[in-house]
């Protein structure tokens, strides 16, 4: 593992500074900032850059620590501080898999009931993929070189806590899975995933009071320790049930928790709590945190349905009958959305946690559209099925939405500090996009371009699947045979340095596979009857279409 984690992209940053930055001369020859993953290193860019110019950076780290040396001998606290106070504004939002009161309560007092080394040096590493230099912010070595550091005591406490039953392990073992995933040894990492949901539903955390929360708390602990409960066992329901649907992985919670926020409970919880994107102190916006986490459990619990249909779909096909289900099933996801306050509409809200629960829901309904297109004998052209019920027309319309969401993100926050999840988006909207582009629809070129922008972005801070993903986009480019001049010039430029120096048959060889890309497109000449479409696991997609056919 350690291995992959050091064949890292080898781009310099120098090459693509231009794609997110200018400089005048002056500027170049000003000296750059101290080194360290820092908010001092960030403040120091900041003024080096601008001037007299009134600061907008945080003058704290959002999250202060002291006594980091008690759990890890890597970094100080000023470090530790930066890093978990990035992980806390960008990452752990999505899901809140891991319930920052309880977290740093317990880190400060040396406690291992919500906190344990191998979690604390998890959430520094997934601090460093959200971490840059502001002087030039696709410079991530700095991170990359703590990175390694991370990784390899991730490996060696793995070995001393995995057969640990509590909760900071189950935590560890989700996030370790997710970071395998973007390592492209996605076997492994969804066995961590999973692992981590079986240790939860040892610990009883899908049941109302599990004893490993409750057994022994003060009265005034019952709060804090419910909003954890909550918290934490929607995430995880929430991760198992993304797995069930990305990688065809049974979920191991065969049923929602018994618990959750009151729509009362999540207004007292939210009023007052403000989210501004660390490290800079503006633009605020109320996150509404518990509303938004009332609203995604009532989606995790259809996406979890869906993604036990289509793991069932594809084994079975589906019949006639199964056409009324799928009506059922969007009617569940439609009645959703509209069920939304405007509180946690991407109009109103753009915080990075909103925006990635819309785009939970558009590729939920791109992967029931795909469910049904994949695994029917029904065409287009027969109407007996699609007067309630059209996939293509769900499918269309959702991925057309996809790329909206990845554009106003990029408008509202760039590619400095991105969710992980955002790799599954960028891989759905870069690949539809392809379709799309045109001289009249100048958006779905700004949308390819910001896939492909926003995956080597990541690339600099997460692993060899952002790779993949590239290549697969590349490759559905080059089959499509489209005019030169309606490809961004900055696609080309980092496709032409995907093939010369990043991209060798042994990344092939060495994926996992699990990955499934459900839209992937084939030719007229080989498309079955009703399907234009095919799911096809990521390295065959890969080996197929490097040999320029898509069987």
């Amino acid at each position: 593992m350690l291995k992959l984690w050091q064949k890292y992209f080898r781009a310099s940053p120098e090459i693509f500074s231009s794609f997110l930055s200018s400089k005048s001369p002056f500027e170049q020859q000003l000296s750059p900032p101290n080194p360290g993953l820092s908010l001092h290193r960030m403040r120091m860019a900041w003024a080096t850059h601008n001037g007299n110019k009134i600061p907008r950076l945080c003058q704290e780290p959002q999250i202060r620590i002291k006594g980091i040396r008690a759990w890890t001998s890597l970094v100080d606290d000023e470090v530790a501080s930066h890093l978990l106070s990035l992980y806390f504004a960008w990452e752990n939002p999505t899901w809140q898999l891991v319930d920052q009161h309880m977290f740093l309560k317990d880190l400060a007092s040396g406690s291992k009931r919500f906190c344990s080394p191998l979690l604390v040096h998890a959430l520094l590493f997934f601090g460093c993929s959200c971490s840059y230099s502001l002087d030039r912010i696709t410079d991530r070595q700095e991170e990359k070189s703590l990175g390694k550091k991370l990784y390899a005591e991730i490996q060696r406490l793995w070995q001393i806590e995995k057969d640990q039953l509590n909760l900071p392990t189950a935590q560890s073992s989700i996030l370790i899975g997710l970071l395998c995933c973007t390592l492209g040894i996605d076997r492994l990492g969804t066995k961590h995933i999973l692992h981590g949901a079986k240790l939860c539903h040892k610990l009883e955390l899908h049941c109302k009071s599990p004893a490993y929360l409750y057994s022994h708390v003060n009265r005034d602990e019952l709060g804090p320790i419910s909003r954890c409960h909550q918290l934490v066992a929607w995430a995880v329901f929430d991760v198992q049930a993304l797995a069930a649907q990305v990688y065809r992985k049974m979920p191991v919670w065969e049923r929602p928790p018994a618990v959750c926020f009151s729509l009362d409970e999540a207004a007292v919880l939210d009023e007052g709590v403000e989210w501004s994107p660390y490290p800079f102190k503006t633009p605020v916006q109320q996150p509404f945190y518990y509303t938004a986490a009332c609203y995604r459990s009532a989606l995790v619990m259809i996406v979890h349905e869906i993604a036990i249909a289509g793991i069932k779909f594809s084994n079975t096909g589906i019949a006639s009958d199964d056409w009324q289900y799928g009506h059922q099933l969007h009617q569940k996801l439609c009645d959703w959305m509209t069920s939304l306050p405007s509180c946690v509409m991407p109009q109103s809200n753009t915080t990075p946690h909103i925006l990635c629960l819309h785009l939970y829901f558009q590729a939920t309904l791109v992967f029931l559209g795909d469910i049904f297109i994949l695994y029917s004998k029904v065409t287009r052209n027969d109407e007996s099925n699609l007067t309630r019920f059209d996939p293509w027309t769900v499918k269309s319309r959702a991925l057309d939405s996809v790329g909206s969401l990845i554009l106003l993100y990029k408008q509202s926050h760039g590619w400095k500090s991105i969710p992980i999840v955002f790799l599954h988006y960028f891989c759905l909207a870069g690949v539809h996009s392809i379709s799309q582009l045109e001289p009249q629809a100048p958006k779905w070129s700004l949308i390819l371009e910001s896939c492909v922008v926003g995956l080597w972005h990541m690339s600099l801070g997460w692993g060899r699947l952002c790779t993949a993903f590239l290549r697969t986009i590349e490759l559905v480019l080059k089959a499509s045979n489209l005019d030169e001049s309606l490809i961004p010039t900055k696609v080309t430029v980092i496709f032409e340095q995907l093939n010369t120096t990043l991209w060798t048959a042994t990344d092939i060889s060495s994926l996992s596979a699990d990955y499934v890309v459900h839209h992937v497109p084939v030719p007229a000449s080989e498309s079955a009857a009703g399907s234009e479409f095919k799911a096809e696991g990521l390295e065959n997609l890969i080996r197929s279409m490097d040999h320029l056919s898509m069987h």
